[in-house]
C-alpha cells in the first residue's frame, strides 16, 4: 500500500459560520463546535500511516488566501474537502482550483455533501468523488488505492456508464447475513457521456470498530488550536468526543444526520473501558481541558448509567456534559451529577402538543417537564433547545413554546429558525404543501417567514430580558455577563434591528 498525504478541510467561508454542527448556520454566539467527523477520519487515516492534516479554517479565521497557501504548502495527494449547506458553492469554488493546480486527487465528505450526493457532483467541475454517510473507512480504501468500484458508500462520476448500476457482494446498510444487497439509490444519472455510480453502502461501524479509531482528542490537540473552540454552555477549553454513532430514538422528522449519516434508530458504541481511557488521556496529557462534550445524538439512560459508574469507578473528576432527551428519571441525573455532570443539551423544540406529534420527537410537554424539574433538583444545568417554523405552527402555537421556555427556565436557552434539509421527511412535508420560500426556508399562510423571524426575536427578548435574568446576571456575573460579552454584542443587534 503507497502511503499518501492526505488534507482535511473546512474551508473559508463568512465570519463565524459554523459547518461542524447537526446543522450550518452563522452562530450568534460565536460557538464554534470540533470538526469532529473529519477529526475521527484523520485519527483513522493515521493509523493507516498516512501523513494527514486537518484544517478547519473557520474556526481559525483563516481568508480564502491564507487557506490556499496552507494547501500549496502541504501538497496533498488526496485532498478531503468537508461541505456545508449553506456554503456548497463557495467550498467548490477555493477547493477545485487548487486540485487542478496541484493534480490531486480529491472527495467530499460529510452529513450536507450525503444529501442529495448527484445534485452536488453535478455542481462540481473538477471533483468526481464523494462519500455518503460515515467516511473513515471509505477515504482510508481511497487513500489507499482501492479501485473506486470496490469502496462501498462511494459516489463517483465516470465517463464510461456502465450497462447497469453497480451491484457488489456483502452486507447492506444494517444488514447482517452476509448475502449480496441491492444499492438503495436510483440508477446511474447520465449527462452526455458520463454517469454518476453509487456504491452500495456498507454495515455502520461495529462497537469494536469505533473502538479501532484511534482518540480523537489526541489527534485534534495536535492538529487544531484548542482554545478556537468554544460554547457558551460548556467550560473553556474544552473538548468534543463521540462515545458511539447514531441515535438511540433516530424518529425526529427534522434531523439531517439521522436521516443522512446514521439512519433511523441505529445505535452503535465503543466500549466503556475505551471511553474512560480516552477521558484518563485527557485528563492526564491535556489538563488545559477543563470538561468534555459528549457529542453523541442523544446520550441515552442506560448508557448514561453505565459510564456514570465506569467514571466514578475509575475515579476520574474531569467535568463533562452530553446530549439528553427529556425523559431521563431523577436516579440516574443525580448519579450523572455525582459522576461530574454538568450540563445537558436538550432539545425541547415546542412547547404545542400537536407540533411534537407531528414532527415525532415522541417525548410530551408534560415529561419533559418534569424531566426539567428532577434535573434541577440534581444540580445539572441546561441548555434548552427551542425551534420555530415546524410544518402548521402558528403564531399562537410559538407562543406556547416562549411561555414554556419561560416556565422551564433552562440555564441558557436558543430559539433556532429551523432549517427544511432535502432528505428528511420534515422537507418533504413542507415541500408538498408548499411552505417553503425560493430560499428553502419555511413560509407558511398562517405563518409568514417574516413573522417567522420576528417571533424568534420576540422569543430572546422575553427569555433574557427580564428581571429574573437581570437577577441572575448580578448574582453572577462572570458565568452571566462577562464570559459572553463577545456573544451579548453579537446577540443585542439581532434580537432588536438585524435581520436573522
Amino acid at each position: 500500500m503507497s502511503l499518501m498525504r492526505v488534507l482535511l478541510l473546512s474551508a473559508p467561508f463568512v465570519p463565524e459560520y459554523m459547518r461542524n454542527a447537526r446543522c450550518d448556520f452563522v452562530s450568534l454566539s460565536a460557538t464554534q463546535w470540533y470538526p469532529i467527523l473529519l477529526g475521527y477520519c484523520g485519527a483513522w487515516l493515521e493509523a493507516q500511516g498516512h501523513t494527514v492534516k486537518l484544517v478547519d479554517a473557520p474556526a481559525h479565521y483563516l481568508d480564502h488566501e491564507a487557506t490556499r497557501r496552507i494547501v500549496r504548502e502541504f501538497r496533498p495527494d488526496l485532498l478531503v474537502l468537508y461541505t456545508g449547506r449553506l456554503s456548497e458553492q463557495n467550498d467548490l469554488d477555493l477547493a477545485e482550483p487548487l486540485v487542478e493546480e496541484l493534480g490531486c486527487d480529491a472527495v467530499l465528505v460529510g452529513p450536507f455533501a450525503s444529501i442529495d450526493p448527484e445534485a452536488t457532483l453535478g455542481k462540481a467541475r473538477v471533483i468526481t468523488r464523494l462519500v455518503v454517510g460515515q467516511f473513515e473507512h471509505p477515504v482510508a480504501e481511497l487513500a489507499a488505492g482501492r479501485p473506486l468500484a470496490e469502496i462501498r458508500n462511494l459516489v463517483f462520476k465516470t465517463g464510461a456508464p456502465p450497462a447497469q448500476p453497480l451491484s457488489l457482494p456483502g452486507r447492506g446498510q444494517g444488514e447482517g447475513d452476509g448475502s449480496p444487497q441491492p444499492s438503495p439509490y436510483p440508477l446511474p444519472e447520465r449527462e452526455g457521456g458520463s454517469a454518476i455510480i453509487r456504491n452500495l453502502v456498507r454495515p455502520y461501524l461495529t462497537g469494536e470498530e469505533l473502538d479501532a479509531i484511534p482518540f480523537v482528542s489526541r489527534f485534534l490537540a495536535r492538529q487544531v488550536d484548542l482554545r478556537r473552540y468554544k460554547t457558551p454552555s460548556e467550560l473553556f477549553p474544552f473538548m468534543d468526543i463521540l462515545t458511539g454513532r447514531g441515535c438511540c430514538y433516530g424518529h425526529c422528522t427534522f434531523c439531517l444526520w439521522v436521516h443522512t449519516y446514521v439512519c433511523g434508530t441505529n445505535y452503535s458504541v465503543r466500549s466503556i473501558g475505551n471511553v474512560i481511557e480516552e477521558f484518563r488521556f485527557i485528563e492526564r496529557e491535556l489538563p488545559n481541558v477543563r470538561s468534555v462534550m459528549l457529542q453523541d445524538d442523544t446520550f441515552p439512560e442506560a448508557r448514561a448509567r453505565e459510564f456514570s459508574e465506569a467514571k466514578l469507578a475509575a475515579g476520574i473528576r474531569l467535568p463533562w456534559s452530553c446530549y439528553a432527551r427529556g425523559n431521563m428519571g431523577l436516579g440516574v441525573l443525580q448519579l450523572m451529577k455525582r459522576a461530574g455532570c454538568r450540563n445537558l443539551h436538550v432539545g425541547y423544540e415546542s412547547g404545542d402538543p400537536e407540533v411534537l406529534q407531528r414532527i415525532k420527537k415522541g417525548v410530551t410537554v408534560e415529561r419533559m417537564t418534569r424531566f426539567t424539574e428532577d434535573a434541577k433538583r440534581a444540580g445539572l444545568r441546561i441548555h434548552g433547545d427551542f425551534a420555530v417554523g415546524f410544518p402548521g405552527e402558528t403564531p399562537e402555537s410559538f407562543e406556547k413554546t416562549i411561555a414554556w421556555a419561560k416556565r422551564l427556565d433552562p440555564y441558557t436557552a436558543q430559539f433556532q429558525l429551523m432549517i427544511p434539509f432535502p432528505g428528511t421527511p420534515y422537507y418533504d412535508m413542507m415541500k408538498a404543501e408548499g411552505w417553503l420560500n425560493d430560499r428553502g426556508e419555511p413560509d407558511m399562510p398562517q405563518f409568514p417567514n417574516e413573522r417567522i423571524r420576528a417571533m424568534a426575536k420576540r422569543a430572546y427578548r422575553r427569555f433574557y430580558l427580564t428581571p429574573r435574568y437581570l437577577c441572575k446576571c448580578l448574582c453572577h456575573p462572570y458565568d452571566r455577563v462577562l464570559v459572553r460579552l463577545k456573544t451579548m454584542a453579537r446577540a443585542i443587534p439581532a434580537m432588536f434591528w438585524r435581520r436573522w
